[in-house]
């Protein structure tokens, strides 16, 4: 076979296999918060009001009865992954209006960051329990 048809045909072959790897790889779940190799202590649970607005983490929770907010991001500690929140909660938080919802209730919450007085700590949601959904907070 001559050389550029070689080329041609190796180039092919190449491009064949990238075809068939690469949706594999892009089929793999992403770990679970909890998993998560990120994570830099325990998860622990907070009683907080959850809420999606604009900025960067746009899903904050801040925890009742003190003044603290947490970024939340996925368990790959992107802010802007989807989806970064449990079951329904992500469409019932993300559809409408931002900062049109706030949920309360008990966030299972797993830290990507450490904690530190005036940072906003990143955290994965790895639950919410009791949640209570209001609108035009």
């Amino acid at each position: 076979m001559p050389g550029p048809a070689r080329t041609i045909l190796a180039s092919l072959l190449v491009l064949a296999a990238l075809v068939l790897v690469l949706p594999a790889r892009a089929a793999e779940p992403a770990p679970s918060c909890a998993a998560s190799p990120k994570l830099v202590g325990q998860c622990f649970t907070v009683h907080g009001r959850l809420t999606a607005c604009t900025g960067v983490p746009n899903a904050r929770i801040w925890i009742v009865g003190t003044k603290r907010i947490l970024g939340v991001a996925d368990a790959k500690g992107d802010v802007a992954a989807t989806p970064l929140l449990p079951g329904s909660l992500e469409d019932e938080m993300f559809s409408g209006a931002p900062c049109s919802k706030a949920a309360f209730g008990d966030y299972t919450v797993c830290p990507l960051t450490r904690s530190r007085p005036g940072v906003m700590q990143r955290v994965c949601v790895d639950g919410a329990a009791r949640l209570r959904i209001t609108e035009d907070w």
